[in-house]
Order: structure tokens, then C-alpha cells, then sequence
């Protein structure tokens, strides 16, 4: 038990006549970033509740470092940092004190209390606000400072939900940063986001969350790789019947086709084409992403169908 930082066995979890979360099984490594992705209500938010000890499952358990959650509370809270979708700041509070008050309430003492508070201040590049009032900090410093209050006690587990909600792109860029140094220090880290940018940025693992059932998807690249097949887009000047193989979409001509190039499908459609050939105008190979892969895998037989609308809702 003691390999996986957080192993979560058999939990259950209903609301009514809802069921959320049916047996779900996860492992995740020290020093690991896991991306958890899944429809807006598949019960992301709900699992990181029951993993972090703030809500309690039906059934199940949960392990930190080996420590059962349940039976030792208090143990395996001391390893555990959160930082939940909704700001947990004190708005009439300077950001400092702020950060060292929960440092206190996460158990810090002493003259740890400031070195501490030092330090994750300016690993979030806060250190030039430290005595503004919460309220009046920017929602990117806001954001940031949300995230330090919870990484006061160098936790090991730590549970991201949405982090960078309201940030700008500086924020942003200094949270992932920040993340990939953590756990380059050994860390380990449940991260959803919107933005599934940031979890190619990261990099991290994926596990899909979806009807209640947690699915390990592999690495970023392998997701990636293994969801989108290679693919053309041509624009035509005039308007042709698309040969076998071929859509369209607006002015445009579109295959895709695993095991083949890119370059193979332009060459064949050229040689279909023809002497019409001469009336394309454009031509795009786009690029394979994680949110093409996302929208594709939830397309699946697999799971639902999904309006293109929802895929910002993918790791909500």
C-alpha cells in the first residue's frame, strides 16, 4: 500500500436516487501529476471530496501514503493540500496573513510559520503584494494566493480543482510551474482543469471519469496518439462531389484515416480529382491536441455523445 500515494479502493457514492461513483478503483504514484477528465457532472469534484476526507463515501476506502483515511483522520489530513474550485481566501486579510494563518491551522509553528509562508509566496511570484488586503488583489493574485495557503505544510497529495480558473496567462504559467516543481519534488497531484492545454503542459497522466466508472487512459501523448488518426483539410474554389472517403464540411474536403499520412491522403485525392485538381486553394493538416483526442474518445462507443459546445466542460 505504501507504493501508491493515493489508493483509492471500492468507493461508492449516491446522491438519491443518483449514483456518482460506482467502484471506483485509482492508484496514483509519488511524484506523479494525474489530469482527471470527464463530462461537466460526471463527479470529478465529488472524488477529490472523498479522496481529501472532506466528504465521506458509501462504501469504499481511501489510503494516503498507507494511512486509512477513515480510522486515522488526522494522520493522512497532515499529507493532504487542497485547493478546491471556490477561493477559500479571507478578503480582509493581507495575502501574508492570510497564507500563515492556515499555515498555523495546518499545523506549522514557530519561525516555520514565516519561512514557509516566504517560500510559497514566492514560488507563486507574490512576493510584491504580501501586505495588500486579499479583497483587493487581482483574480489571477487572488487565484495564486488560494493555491499558496493550501501548499503551506508541504503536503504530499495535493488536489487541484480547477486551479486556474479566473487567472490570467502569467498566473497560469506560474501555477504549472509551480505544479511541475512539486512534483519533481516528489509530490503527487489530482489536477482537473477546463483548459486541457495545461495538462500537455504538465505533462500528466489522464484517468476518465465517466457514468460513475474511473477508466486510466495513459500518458498525455499515448491519449493523444492513440485517439486522433492523421488528417487533411482542403479547400475548393468550386464546388466538386468529395470522393469515397471524403466529407465535407463548409468549403471544405475532410478525411481522416489511421495508418495513413496526411501526404498519402493529399496525394490521393489529387489523383482523384483530376484535372480538378487545379481548384484547390488551401490545404491544413491540423495538429493532433488533447482536446481533439477528448472530444473524439467521448464520442466513443464507449461513452455519450457530447455537443462540440460541452468540450470546455471535458475536466470541469
Amino acid at each position: 500500500m505504501s507504493e501508491a500515494r493515493l489508493r483509492v479502493r471500492g468507493v461508492r457514492k449516491s446522491f438519491g436516487e443518483r449514483t456518482v461513483l460506482s467502484e471506483v478503483d485509482l492508484d496514483l504514484p509519488p511524484g506523479r501529476i494525474l489530469g482527471l477528465l470527464g463530462p461537466n457532472g460526471a463527479g470529478k469534484s465529488t472524488l477529490i471530496s472523498i479522496a481529501n476526507g472532506s466528504l465521506a463515501p458509501d462504501s469504499g476506502s481511501v489510503f494516503v501514503d498507507g494511512i486509512d483515511l477513515a480510522s486515522h483522520r488526522e494522520s493522512a489530513s497532515a499529507l493532504i493540500g487542497s485547493a478546491p474550485q471556490r477561493l477559500g481566501i479571507y478578503p480582509s486579510l493581507t495575502l501574508r496573513e492570510n497564507v500563515e494563518a492556515f499555515a498555523r491551522l495546518h499545523g506549522v509553528r514557530g519561525r516555520a510559520v514565516r519561512s514557509r509562508s516566504t517560500q510559497v509566496i514566492e514560488g507563486l511570484g507574490l512576493t510584491k503584494s504580501t501586505g495588500v488586503r486579499a479583497e483587493r488583489l487581482s483574480g489571477g493574485q487572488q487565484r495564486r494566493l488560494h493555491l499558496a495557503m493550501a501548499l503551506t505544510h508541504s503536503p504530499r497529495l495535493l488536489f487541484l480543482d480547477e486551479p486556474t480558473v479566473g487567472a490570467d496567462v502569467e498566473s497560469r504559467q506560474q501555477i504549472l510551474d509551480l505544479v511541475r516543481r512539486i512534483a519533481d519534488d516528489g509530490a503527487s497531484v489530482l489536477y482537473t482543469t477546463h483548459y486541457l492545454t495545461e495538462l500537455e503542459q504538465l505533462p500528466s497522466r489522464l484517468a476518465l471519469l465517466h457514468d460513475g466508472v474511473l477508466r486510466d487512459l495513459g500518458d498525455v501523448s499515448d491519449v493523444v496518439k492513440s485517439q486522433d488518426s492523421d488528417a487533411v483539410r482542403v479547400r475548393l474554389q468550386t464546388s466538386v462531389r468529395p470522393p469515397a472517403g471524403w466529407a465535407r464540411e463548409a468549403d471544405w474536403l475532410v478525411r481522416r484515416s489511421a495508418g495513413t499520412s496526411a501526404g498519402e491522403l493529399l496525394a490521393e485525392l489529387i489523383a482523384d480529382l483530376g484535372e480538378g485538381a487545379g481548384a484547390i486553394a488551401d490545404v491544413q493538416f491540423p495538429r493532433p491536441t488533447l482536446e481533439s483526442a477528448c472530444v473524439r474518445l467521448l464520442r466513443g462507443g464507449e461513452t455519450r455523445a457530447i455537443d462540440p459546445e460541452e468540450v470546455p466542460g471535458v475536466a470541469a
